[in-house]
């Protein structure tokens, strides 16, 4: 019997214990495990969600100890803190700051990325992030009050890629409701971008049809604007001018967390990925694999797999196959990524998505439907289409009973 350890219970990790505890921990083949310090999973995608005070915890918030009991796999609430590749240990702390070892026998390592402050003066100290779900939740704390407040509030983001675009619309779209609800309150929101255009690493007719969106939705929006410092209240860009507002928050660039690099020698990147084969195994260690944004996986025509979720979904569901082919002593075949589009919500009900290798743009209601879907296929693999079916109806009831804004008015 084998012990893998899967450390990180995000889009990939869940998704890989998931299918391993289907597959082996049924059958008291092998032991499964997955460390991740949260107590619930929320899809990456959807923490801009949070942010805005829309996302339904009840109905698409994930209890690890309710899934991994389901789901024959061992759930430990702790984080990784060091790692001995000779003894095969892994270093953790648990909740209270209590640090113990365990031993292992194939690691997966699926932490995901942060965004890259690049080192900018103040970033840390004034703007909020959404790299977690405790990170956006604390954004929704300082959001809602302006919210039950009567007067205009201001919100920056800095960052125009698919989190700054996303949280930037979302917002728009409570700020919209609100006006509906004949509430005072109302947000000037305004995206901060350094490049010339909005979705910089997208193609550049998906930009243009996103920023007209984002235009119409009353959103200023800043391109070649670069951020010099963060202050209390207000950023100052590079031609010395002050963008002031009540909430920062930062969405520029993706890294990894510095520990990665500490990692008893494993290689790394300037971004701090763990550098990886294409089967997936790190560099140094046959027995240490890494999944999603954590990972530098190199493709067949020397381009690297980009930090998406469906990238990361598509990794689990790969090694999840390799697994099987490893613990029955076969060879392993490498993970080729198989880019199926990009696709942006703008606002609660429109989405723009690029598709078939950029060559075709779409845009309104079917594309915000298809950006459903890829949630629902996320949890497809968690639960079964049974249970995603009573989850899409039970939805759309509390859709049609509940105001669309969740804060309370009152």
């Amino acid at each position: 019997m084998s012990k893998i350890v899967v450390v990180g219970g995000g889009a990939a990790g869940l998704e890989l214990v998931t299918r391993l505890g289907r597959s082996f921990g049924r059958k008291a083949k092998h032991e499964i495990v997955l460390v991740e310090p949260s107590s619930h999973h929320y899809w990456k995608p959807r923490l801009h969600e949070i942010a805005a005070g829309t996302f339904d915890a009840e109905l698409d918030a994930v209890s690890y100890l309710q899934h991994s009991a389901c789901n024959d796999y061992q759930y430990i609430q702790a984080s990784m803190a060091g790692l001995d590749r000779a003894a095969k240990t892994l270093q953790l702390r648990d909740t209270r700051g209590l640090e113990f070892l365990m031993q292992y026998d194939y690691l997966v390592i699926a932490v995901g990325a942060v965004s890259n402050d690049f080192k900018t003066p103040g970033v840390s100290e004034h703007c909020l992030f959404l790299d977690s779900s405790e990170q956006a939740q604390s954004a929704w704390q300082q959001i809602n009050p302006l919210l039950s407040m009567e007067g205009k509030h201001r919100i920056s983001i800095v960052g125009a890629g698919a989190t700054g675009v996303e949280l930037a619309a979302e917002l728009a779209k409570v700020s919209d409701k609100l006006k509906r609800y004949r509430h005072g309150a109302e947000l000037e929101i305004t995206l901060i971008e350094a490049s010339e255009r909005v979705l910089p690493a997208g193609p550049a007719c998906m930009s243009e049809k996103v920023q007209k969106a984002l235009s119409k939705q009353g959103i200023t929006v800043r391109t070649n604007t670069r951020v010099q410092r963060a202050e209390e209240g207000k950023l100052v860009t590079a031609e010395g001018e002050s963008i002031t507002a009540d909430v920062q928050v930062w969405a520029a660039g993706i890294k990894c967390a510095e520990w990665l690099t500490q990692l008893d020698g494993l290689e790394t990147n300037r971004l701090n990925q763990l550098k990886v084969g294409a089967n997936l195994q790190s560099t140094l260690d046959s027995r240490i694999f890494v999944l999603g944004d954590s990972a530098e996986c190199p493709q067949p025509d020397g381009s690297f797999v980009p930090p998406r979720a469906q990238a990361a979904n598509q990794a689990a569901g790969h090694l999840a196959q390799q697994f099987k082919r490893l613990l029955k002593g076969k060879a392993m075949k490498p993970f080729i990524f198989n880019d199926g589009g990009m696709v942006i919500a703008v606002g609660h009900d429109y989405a723009v998505g690029a598709l078939m290798n950029d060559k075709v743009v779409l845009k309104g209601r079917f594309v915000r439907n298809l950006y459903d879907t890829i949630f629902r296929l996320h949890q497809r693999v968690l639960f079964g289409w049974g249970r995603v079916t009573a989850l899409v109806v039970l939805k759309r009831i509390k859709c049609a009973l509940n105001p669309y804004y969740k804060g309370n008015l009152s």
